[in-house]
């Protein structure tokens, strides 16, 4: 008999504990802005600022200009705005190449957007990296709540620098 009664409640879930809560995360992350730092590594810095022209109008009116240079036969990049120049590829003294080019293009790229909301409630914050880079506009309450409810550090939003050895990254 306890079996039939036991077999009941578990069809109506009478007796049953409730299932542990997900947590919900604080981001939205429908509003993030897929950008990929080898895509703008690849010269793509001066494309991806005009493409997040829109979203960015809504937090400054103000976008910068963006100049892209070429040089050494293809093999430096060089993007300039708001009085700073950011190198991202570079031939060094021993003729090869630098190979943090991703992380400089991400250093750049966010530096160069957050510039343009010098006067803004809202931050252009970093959410991962490499080929799964985002970008997503937050105030700093918002990004404090996501470093809150969000227990591994490596999905916290996040403010690109040049600060070897993670420009930034939390980890």
């Amino acid at each position: 008999m306890k079996q039939l009664l036991d077999r009941l409640k578990g069809l109506w879930d009478i007796g049953q504990p409730a299932p542990p809560a997900v947590p919900v995360s604080p981001l939205d992350y429908d509003q993030a802005i897929c950008l990929d730092a080898e895509s703008l590594a690849e010269q793509g810095i001066l494309s991806a600022y005009r493409q997040l022209l829109p979203s960015l109008e809504k937090y400054s009116a103000t976008p910068l200009e963006v100049i892209e240079t070429l040089s050494n036969e293809g093999l430096g990049y060089t993007v300039a705005a708001d009085g700073r120049q950011f190198v991202i590829w570079e031939v060094l003294e021993n003729g090869k190449q630098n190979t943090d080019g991703w992380e400089r293009a991400t250093v750049a790229f966010f530096q160069i957007v957050n510039a343009s909301l010098n006067a803004s409630t809202h931050h252009f914050y970093a959410l991962n990296g490499g080929n799964d880079l985002f970008g997503m506009f937050l105030t700093e309450q918002e990004a404090a709540a996501a470093r809150q409810a969000i227990a591994n550090r490596s999905d916290w939003p996040w403010s690109p620098d040049d600060k070897l050895p993670h420009y930034g990254f939390p980890v």
